[in-house]
């Protein structure tokens, strides 16, 4: 087996002459144009990248789910058949008292009313032709 202080001492590099004392110099003048480089902003691309488009789909989503113009109750209830609110007042738990309790009713709301439920009644001979459903 071979020994290391056998093996002959010769350097395989060659070092270019002058190379050591040039590379002091080389090396600042790459720092120095490394920094006359105007340094990126990292927040603004990524402000762009990803807070714009979420504000985009922000704004969008708030446009879309604002309800159109205001609408006043009555134009609501008009709206709605009365069908629909005879089924929903059937299925809810409110009794007729509790109802009659919430609104104000005058001579003339009273008239209406009786003048809706009697219209109903008009012209039917007998009272087997009436559709009574309880």
């Amino acid at each position: 087996m071979k020994k290391l202080e056998d093996i002959p001492k010769n350097h395989p590099f060659k070092v270019p002459d002058g190379y050591f004392e040039k590379l002091p110099g080389v090396i600042q003048a790459r720092i120095a144009e490394q920094t006359h480089v105007r340094e990126s902003k990292p927040y603004l691309r990524y402000a762009l990248q990803y807070a714009l488009p979420v504000l985009i789909l922000g704004v969008a989503a708030v446009i879309y789910l604002m309800p159109g113009t205001p609408q006043n109750t009555e134009s609501l209830l008009a709206s709605v058949s009365t069908e629909e609110l005879v089924a929903y007042l059937e299925e809810s738990e409110i009794s007729t008292e509790e109802l009659l309790d919430q609104f104000e009713l005058n001579a003339e709301n009273i008239e209406a009313i009786e003048d809706e439920v009697y219209s109903n009644f008009e012209g039917l001979e007998d009272i087997d032709e009436l559709d009574l459903d309880f």
